[in-house]
């Protein structure tokens, strides 16, 4: 009985190591703010979370979006997408603020 019960253990401890954790976005460090410089002379900063579950944007005030999946962060009207062809792309309200931007 107890090997069943020490075997079970085992198992669970070796499937929470394999637990998957949202990865950081790049050029993004967690925990830290970093200056993204756009297309256009735009820049902002951001802070992704250490679980990665928001983002914290400097842009005209101070923005926390939340994880949406895919590569996006989003709340109260502004979009963060941090993965595709432009990224990282700021957008308000449907409008594109910067894209193509780099970690400065």
């Amino acid at each position: 009985m107890k090997f069943v019960f020490i075997a079970h253990l085992a198992i669970v401890a070796l499937l929470s190591g394999c637990a998957t954790s949202v990865p950081v976005p790049a050029g993004m460090k967690a925990g830290q703010f970093v200056t993204f410089k756009c297309e256009g002379g735009i820049s902002f900063q951001a802070r992704v979370a250490e679980d990665g579950s928001t983002v914290r944007v400097r842009y005209e005030g101070g923005y926390e979006l939340d994880n949406k999946g895919a590569g996006v962060y989003e709340a109260d009207g502004w979009k963060l997408i941090t993965q595709g062809p432009s990224s990282p792309e700021l957008i308000h309200n449907g409008k594109s603020i910067g894209k193509n931007c780099k970690a400065a």
